[in-house]
């Protein structure tokens, strides 16, 4: 959540590239971890760093990221939560459902293909 007033195109956030481990690794990787992994390519996952592991989806997003940037779309209130489209993002291995209750919902969340 916005911890202050955040006005269009500002940087909200940035994190660093985190540790990249391949299939085998991932069994080592803490259970409170595992859901911070992120597809980079065939193989290989990144754990997603701070502050960005904690922001959820939503098809309506208010930051859009780029080079670890991420940058407000419209204004974001202080409280305001900080979302941002996986579609655009993440690498899944599967579709799930979306209930992000934005009005362009999609429904599902597939990834970057």
């Amino acid at each position: 959540f916005a911890t202050r007033d955040f006005k269009k195109g500002e940087k909200v956030y940035s994190f660093k590239k985190g540790k990249v481990i391949g299939v085998a690794g991932i069994q080592n990787v803490p259970e409170g971890e595992k859901r911070y992994l992120d597809k980079i390519e065939k193989g290989k996952f990144e754990i997603i760093e701070p502050p960005a592991r904690y922001v959820n989806h939503s098809c309506n997003p208010n930051v859009s990221e780029k080079k670890r940037v991420a940058y407000a779309l419209r204004d974001i209130k202080k409280g305001g939560e900080i979302t941002i489209d996986y579609d655009k993002i993440a690498y899944l291995e599967k579709s799930f459902e979306c209930h992000c209750v934005s009005k362009n919902c999609r429904g599902f969340v597939r990834g970057r293909q």
